[in-house]
């Protein structure tokens, strides 16, 4: 059997990752399996988990995407009360926003294996917030993620 090439290997871990997204917003993390992202991209389950052995490996793997998702929902050109307000509108209605900080919490508490990924999402989060609005803006972050997951259980 002739070997994948480079290019071929990188088209399908990119067609895993679209999936791994996609069910991680629709289905949520829990959901999600092998067989689910098999059956949405044609790929075998030994397959996918050839390239991601373990489940925690699709969140190590797509953590800034993944930050990108909760970014893109806020307004960061605005002034603070405006990044406050876009927080909240998007906890409201925002089903993507939602699953992805559903799964920073699960991951927060849950998962050893992703621990990179709560770490470096609470660090992007924390620099894009304070060196937007300053240092003193880190309080109105902790409200936030706490009034969050009070809004979410």
């Amino acid at each position: 059997m002739p070997k994948r090439s480079k290019e071929d290997t990188e088209v399908t871990i990119r067609l895993i990752l679209d999936a791994v997204v996609d069910q991680l917003v629709t289905l949520g993390y829990d959901k999600m399996s092998y067989t689910t992202l098999s059956q949405q991209t044609g790929i075998s389950r030994t397959g996918i988990s050839h390239h991601f052995p373990k489940k925690t490996d699709f969140i190590t793997r797509l953590d800034d995407r993944l930050l990108g998702i909760l970014i893109d929902r806020l307004d960061l050109e605005g002034d603070k009360r405006s990044f406050i307000e876009s927080w909240l509108t998007a906890l409201r209605s925002d089903n993507r926003f939602i699953a992805v900080l559903r799964l920073f919490f699960l991951h927060t508490v849950s998962s050893e294996n992703a621990v990179e990924f709560t770490s470096h999402a609470s660090r992007k989060l924390h620099d894009v917030c304070c060196n937007r609005y300053g240092e003193e803006f880190e309080k109105d972050l902790e409200w936030l993620l706490g009034k969050s997951l009070l809004t979410m259980a």
